[in-house]
């Protein structure tokens, strides 16, 4: 390939002039294209343009700015540099400004001359201190060659002309691109400069979109597959029962005899309740008074005394005697009659009211006396009064009694739970609670406005070492079954035990399994990675197995996880137990 006529240097925005000077003098092409930044202060100033006119004219380069600002175009053409819009474009000298004669003339005593034959010579300090105006206007008096009104234009030695092409100027001195360079300068579009702000979001994207992947790959592939497998075998139930003497004094398991060593825990509980009293009770002055007494006519033997303390009725109230009354005869009117006689031998009786009330107030009221038959009697009472009060009834004591609400239930799972501590496993058919204290706070006829009663019960339950209750029962399986068949569960977690009379002599029944002694580890590890088909393959080949069912999930799986967690083992228990253990 042959070598590049020109060299395009490519100028920052922080370049200072002397920089970019260096850098044109540097290159080793006569051809030099500055690719200058947008708002590049070096180039917005004359002096400078100047400078950098005549050091690469010394040096015998020519110079392109490659530039689109329009700002830059009267300064380059002022000085006389060629400017293009791209690489590709045409380079030219813009149109430089114009100046009124009379302003030039006015200003030549302030110009700073600068001659081109020996650049280092010129003086820096001095061009900076002069104005643009003065500097552009000493440019273009002092120009040798007449400034032409058109553009004047050279051509990049490294790209194609063509007279088709060429482009015309524009009033404003710039070049309109010809059809060929707009058609490129669309192609050169597509060539920006990279948005890395939008590339980096996309590769964060990208690297989000891949760990989801990722990811999710593993759970579909890892945490997803599981396998279950049901095993089928031909292991049988059997019921089974076995003596059990509890004993909190033994230390050891005595198998000879079946004591078992226990532990007995008990717990007392208090329950409350509390009703209204609803007796009421007369507390005002009982009534008085007297009653004749007539055992009937004087035939047959003589009635029984009525002793002081009786009690004789009237309209339901009752009051009491109070002297000793005997009968003896009375003759009236050829009539003769059993009459009662105070031991005074008077025929007025005194009785008293047995409650306060003016209700006991009687007027020739007619009296019974229970137990004696031929007795009766009449008279009045008086002086009662009413001065009612509140006092509990029996009544109101047992209403309070049923209202007592016991828990029972608690009572026995805090026996449970004092066993299970302990280490001893509880049996829950021991669970006793024993005859309630029921205390009342206030006795019945007592004036008060309620009544409070108490319940006191003390439950109890045995507990025994689980591994001795173990050692009975398994003991009593092979005793039934013989050896040749291995226990897979004695049932002692569902046992029922009942009393042989005693609290402590109970009998241990329940249904256990037996059959083979399949492992669930080692079904599982063969289990592993293998597909349905294996599975039942290898795990049928038990002569004791009777079934195989295996279920791989999600749908997609066909084979069962490596991981044995990932496996679960169900071996079904007889269909009769109506239970299946899993694991």
């Amino acid at each position: 390939m042959a070598e590049a006529a020109k060299d395009t240097i490519y100028i920052d925005v922080d370049d200072e002039i002397t920089t970019v000077i260096d850098k044109v003098l540097s290159s080793k092409k006569k051809l030099v294209a500055l690719v200058l930044p947008k708002r590049a202060a070096v180039f917005q100033s004359v002096v400078n343009m100047k400078l950098l006119k005549l050091k690469t004219d010394n040096a015998g380069k020519n110079l392109v700015l490659i530039t689109t600002e329009s700002s830059l175009l009267p300064l380059a053409g002022s000085v006389g540099l060629y400017v293009a819009k791209t690489l590709s474009s045409k380079p030219e000298i813009p149109v430089a400004p114009t100046m009124n004669e009379s302003v030039v003339e006015a200003n030549e005593e302030d110009s700073i001359p600068i001659t081109t034959d020996d650049p280092d010579d010129v003086d820096l300090a001095a061009l900076a201190a002069a104005p643009v105006g003065v500097l552009a206007a000493k440019k273009l008096k002092d120009a040798n060659a007449p400034v032409d009104d058109g553009v004047e234009t050279i051509d990049l030695d490294d790209e194609p002309s063509s007279s088709s092409n060429e482009a015309a100027p524009t009033r404003d001195g710039a070049a309109k691109p010809t059809k060929a360079e707009a058609k490129k300068s669309k192609k050169d579009k597509n060539l920006k400069v990279p948005n890395f702000e939008r590339f980096r979001k996309w590769l964060i994207i990208g690297l989000i979109a891949l760990v989801i992947l990722i990811v999710g790959g593993l759970i579909l592939l890892k945490t997803l597959p599981k396998a279950t497998i049901y095993v089928q075998t031909d292991a049988s139930n059997v019921n089974t029962s076995t003596n059990v003497n509890l004993s909190t004094t033994a230390k050891n398991l005595d198998p000879s005899t079946n004591t078992v060593p226990a532990k007995q825990v008990s717990e007392t509980k208090t329950y409350t309740a509390t009703t209204n009293a609803t007796g009421q009770q007369n507390n005002g002055q009982k009534a008085s008074g007297t009653v004749t007494m007539s055992a009937g006519a004087c035939s047959g033997t003589q009635p029984n005394d009525v002793p002081a303390g009786t009690g004789i009725s009237s309209g339901g109230l009752t009051f009491i005697t109070q002297q000793d009354t005997s009968f003896a005869t009375s003759t009236h009117n050829h009539n003769c009659n059993w009459v009662g006689q105070t031991p005074g031998g008077g025929s007025n009786i005194d009785i008293t009211a047995q409650n306060g009330g003016a209700n006991y107030n009687l007027n020739n009221a007619n009296f019974t006396a229970p137990g004696y038959s031929q007795v009766s009697a009449s008279g009045s009472t008086s002086g009662g009064t009413d001065q009612v009060v509140t006092v509990v009834s029996q009544t109101d004591i047992t209403t309070a009694e049923n209202k007592i609400v016991t828990n029972t239930p608690g009572a026995k799972q805090d026996l449970t739970t004092q066993l299970t501590q302990n280490n001893y496993y509880p049996i829950q058919d021991t669970f006793n609670a024993g005859t309630p204290t029921i205390t009342p706070n206030q006795s019945a006829g007592a004036t008060a406005s309620s009544v409070s009663v108490t319940e006191t019960v003390n439950y109890t339950m045995y507990g025994a070492r689980q591994s001795d209750l173990n050692t009975l029962l398994n003991s009593a399986i092979t005793t039934q079954e013989g050896s040749n068949q291995s226990i897979l569960n004695n049932g002692l977690s569902t046992a029922s035990f009942s009393s042989n009379g005693s609290p402590t002599a109970l009998t241990m029944q329940t249904t256990a399994v037996v059959g083979p002694n399949i492992s669930v580890t080692t079904i599982k590890q063969q289990a592993a990675g293998k597909k349905s088909a294996e599975i039942q393959a290898t795990i049928g080949q038990d002569a004791h197995v009777t079934n195989v069912v295996v279920k791989l999930s999600p749908f997609y799986v066909s084979t069962a996880p490596t991981n044995t967690s990932k496996i679960t083992v169900f071996i079904a228990k007889p269909t009769n137990s109506g239970a299946n253990a899993s694991h």
